[in-house]
């Protein structure tokens, strides 16, 4: 024995700074060792020498820092002697851990002044220790993870008033203790990152709080960090019941759901992406987490324990090799794999155990450097460096092997650039790289978020179902963000959306079922800042991608879809409220369908138009049946005429609607001009109030008879009346675009569309329409200039100017009109090809298509009056080829509008 120990003292101190200086503080040691003592013997003369009586904080600071010392040495001679093994090895560096924790916690609470007892210093406190410390299996070093926790029923302290202050203050102390360096080193590393939500609570914990956050809040992968919980220090009593009535259930469940078996088998491949690399050397790579390394063989067995052990008591073991013996012993893993991987874990501890021994540094990476890495193969008494890397080689592989079988089926985690780990309480550096490589210039704030929603810290994720799907969909989910070409925007685009769901299950097995509808919805998001805000403040818009169909929309559909909700059954409320409903959803498939390429412009225009009909002919009758259950009978026939954009069927999503209501009241009844005018608010209420579905249109009855001076309700004699005798010029350019929407009967609207054609045709001596159009052309300049090349309706030679070539042609060339009134500009232009020439028309009409297709991608994506192109281009990087027929606009007419539109619009001025 005592050669094996000349042999290996050797070794140390040719290969080991780290033990050589310890050889050279505990000469005592290598002389037990060289004379034939044994481990244990000089490891009890060490504990009697350095753990007498508690002392002070200070003081036993000191004694442990040199114990440490003494405890490393004594551990590593006999362990590369191959005398312990890796279990002995880390059960006496655990066991250290434990002496720490309880004399520095009686030391500290002696400081604080808390009367107690040396093995119960602060009643009620208690301190659980997790991982490998937790299980006994500490390396040499190895972090301590533990957490303070305290029952405030049996806590017993001076000052029961200050009980919190206190007890940070007393942990402050224990931490102080364990981590402060001085030229004896230091004594443990502590980790209390894995406490109940590290980001809210404090270094303490109360039990009553740990209760709630693990029976809501709790995820799986706390779970698996608290199979090796152990109670280790402080009130070992009131910590054992804690662990039994809270955290055995969390951990242990009798029964697992196929999702939450899912969740688990996530967490091995979020783990396995997290090591990354492959096995072309063994230089470089991770003992721990790379491939076939310790984690592996660790999580080999605690996923089986997670999903076997609430049926199964004997698998509830803390060490890793006993919960593989566990495994055997009922059926769940062969023989022959567990024998193999035992060996194969006794033998990658002890080549950590090497790697530390060196500089005493928490490292697990073989050096990619040859002479240093065969420096370890002399200290672990390898010949040379060749079998010392062939040996690890053939281990690592195996392993690798054995831990890819568990679940073969099971999809990587990891993105194509790199590795994606949300789970911890700290961003994996790995998956901040992958991140960066992403395009996410905000990789840190992109983790928390990621973080806090798997760790259900929001509504969308408080259910455990609902983070098993988010942890399927992650990578997923950054990889449509990527696409966009702008990944931070499309992120915090989707976040503002997802943080606003109420439950979030729905939404996301639609996305892992549709990864294509989670693309458009970030893509849409991305370029649309009114999808990102509609669904910001009403996600549930999005439950119309749920149907298969959803992008295929057409003008015909709307009548359908709106007439099937049967408006007239229901009273006011429910039939305003339902048709708002079904209008968001029809906006957003609608702005969805543009957005992904399958409506032109001109076809978006259409539809928007046809659905303000179709909401106005739909409501209307339900406004009439209101007003007549309040006001009595409506004696009498109505309509809506429809003016400015709605006339002129060009709507956007967000026009509002120029419209004003004319009615006739019956001959034979009682003249009631008030139940018009009732009727009219109803109307305007049901499309324009905002409800807790929202609102439908705003609605401007400006341009009526008299304006905002005049009754909201207009007779007819009275509309024929004013525009033989009052009307501005402006009203009848306004009435140029006048359409009938919707009517109380057919006699009535044939009667109304005579009356209109009269209106706008009366002569009128007294208005010299032209100069009053100049007039208004210039103050309106003037007052309302352009606030960009891209004001589209302002510009000098703009959308007004084009408006008002068609309104002066219909007024002043009437004998052109022809005998169908086409209301849109564009068709009012076509009448006048012979007089303004064809040529000239055909470019006025192709500038006006132009025109039209700019707003409606403003309107679309929610952009200011102040953005073109450019910002189109920006936002539509990744894939603007699938969108051209959308947005084939034809730049150069548009900058070039002035010199068509103006001279145009002169000459007809001056004629």
């Amino acid at each position: 024995m005592p050669f094996e120990y000349l042999d290996v003292i050797k070794r140390a101190k040719t290969y080991a700074p780290y033990l050589n200086e310890c050889l050279a503080q505990f000469p005592d040691i290598q002389a037990h060792f060289e004379t034939g003592g044994t481990p244990d013997e000089i490891l009890q003369t060490y504990k009697k020498n350095y753990l007498g009586e508690i002392a002070d904080l200070d003081a036993e600071m000191c004694n442990l820092r040199i114990l440490k010392r003494a405890v490393h040495l004594i551990c590593a001679l006999p362990d590369l002697a191959k005398i312990w093994s890796w279990a002995e090895v880390t059960q006496t560096l655990s066991d250290l851990a434990d002496v720490a924790l309880k004399r520095l916690l009686r030391a500290a609470a002696l400081k604080a002044g808390i009367e107690g007892s040396e093995d119960n210093p602060v009643p009620g406190l208690f301190v659980i220790a997790m991982g490998k410390h937790g299980a006994g299996e500490l390396n040499y070093s190895s972090d301590i993870d533990f957490t303070i926790f305290y029952d405030p029923e049996h806590l017993a302290l001076p000052d029961m008033e200050k009980a919190e202050r206190i007890l940070i203050r007393l942990a402050r102390d224990l931490i102080k203790g364990l981590e402060q360096r001085t030229v004896d080193g230091y004594i443990f590393r502590a980790d209390l990152r894995l406490r109940p939500d590290p980001r809210s609570n404090a270094i303490v914990v109360s039990t009553h709080t740990a209760e709630r956050y693990y029976a809501t809040l709790g995820q799986n992968w706390e779970r698996a960090a608290l199979i090796k919980a152990r109670v280790c220090a402080g009130d070992i009593e009131v910590g054992e019941r804690f662990k039994q009535e809270v955290l055995s259930p969390f951990i242990w469940r009798r029964s697992l759901d196929y999702g939450a078996i899912e969740d688990i088998q996530a967490i091995k491949r979020q783990i396995d992406a997290r090591s990354g690399g492959d096995l072309s050397s063994v230089g470089g790579h991770h003992v721990k987490l790379g491939r076939g390394g310790i984690r592996e063989i660790e999580f080999y067995a605690q996923v089986q324990q997670l999903i076997l052990g609430g049926r199964h008591e004997a698998l509830r073991e803390i060490r890793t090799i006993e919960a593989l013996q566990a495994l055997t012993k009922l059926g769940f893993v062969d023989v022959e794999i567990t024998a193999k991987l035992t060996g194969y874990y006794q033998y990658l501890r002890d080549l950590e155990h090497t790697i530390q021994m060196v500089r005493d540094e928490q490292d697990h990476i073989l050096p990619e450097d040859d002479s240093a890495r065969t420096a370890l193969a002399g200290l672990r008494g390898h010949e040379n460096l060749a079998s010392f890397d062939a040996e690890a080689m053939d281990c690592f592989t195996k392993v690798s092997g054995v831990y890819r079988a568990l679940y073969p089926e099971a999809k990587s985690l990891a993105s194509d650039e790199g590795n994606l780990v949300f789970t911890g309480v700290e961003a994996d550096p790995e998956t901040l790289k992958t991140l960066n490589i992403m395009g996410f210039e905000r990789a840190v704030d992109v983790w928390k978020s990621m973080s806090e929603w798997l760790g259900g810290r929001i509504m969308a994720t408080r259910t455990v179902r609902a983070r098993e799907l988010l942890t399927r969909l992650a990578p997923k989910l950054l990889k449509a963000c990527q696409n966009t070409g702008q990944p931070d925007h499309a992120f915090f685009a989707f976040s503002r959306f997802f943080t606003g769901l109420r439950t979030g299950v729905n939404t996301l097995a639609m996305f892992v079922q549709s990864p294509r509808n989670l693309q458009k919805l970030i893509d849409s998001m991305t370029l649309s800042e009114r999808i990102a805000d509609q669904l910001a403040h009403d996600p549930s818009t999005m439950d119309a991608m749920v149907e298969p169909d959803y992008l295929d929309i057409s003008a015909d559909s709307f009548k359908r879809e709106i007439s099937a909700l049967d408006l007239k059954s229901m009273d006011f409320e429910s039939a305003i409220n339902s048709i708002r409903v079904l209008v968001k959803e029809l906006r957003f498939r609608l702005t969805f369908s543009a957005l992904d390429g399958r409506l032109t412009a001109s076809s978006v225009m259409e539809m928007c138009s046809v659905l303000a009909d179709d909401v106005i002919s739909a409501l209307l009758p339900v406004a009439a049946i209101e007003t007549e259950r309040i006001f009595g009978e409506i004696k009498g026939d109505y309509a809506v005429v429809g003016l400015g954009k709605l006339g002129g069927r060009e709507m956007r999503l967000t026009s509002d609607l120029d419209m004003m209501l004319l009615y006739s009241p019956h001959p034979d009844g009682e003249l009631r001009d008030d139940i018009f005018a009732k009727l009219t608010q109803r109307l305007v209420s049901a499309l324009s109030t905002i409800t807790g579905e929202g609102g439908l249109f705003e609605v401007d009855l400006t341009l009526r008879p008299s304006g905002r001076s005049g009754p909201v309700a207009v007779s007819l004699s009275a509309l024929e009346t004013y525009y033989a005798q009052k009307a501005w010029t402006w009203e009848f350019m306004a009435l140029t675009r006048a359409r009938i929407i919707t009517s109380s009967s057919q006699a009535f609207e044939n009667r109304l569309e005579i009356s209109l054609e009269q209106a706008i045709s009366y002569p009128r001596p007294d208005l010299d329409m032209l100069a009053d159009i100049e007039d208004m052309l210039e103050r309106t300049r003037e007052a309302k200039p352009a606030r960009s090349g891209w004001d589209i309706k302002n510009a000098v030679g703009g959308l007004r100017d084009i408006e008002y070539i068609a309104q002066i042609m219909w007024l002043n060339e009437r004998e052109l009109r022809g005998k169908t009134w086409p209301h849109s500009t564009g068709d009012m232009l076509k009448l006048y090809q012979d007089a303004i020439g064809q040529d000239d028309v055909k470019k006025l009409i192709d500038i006006l298509s132009g025109y039209h297709a700019v707003q409606q991608w403003q309107s679309l994506l929610g952009l200011p009056v102040t953005s073109g192109a450019d910002l189109l281009s920006t936002k539509f990087k990744h894939d603007k080829a699938q969108n051209d027929g959308f947005f084939e606009i034809n730049l150069t007419q548009l900058k070039d509008g002035q010199d068509v539109v103006v001279p145009i619009l002169t000459k007809l001025l001056n004629s």
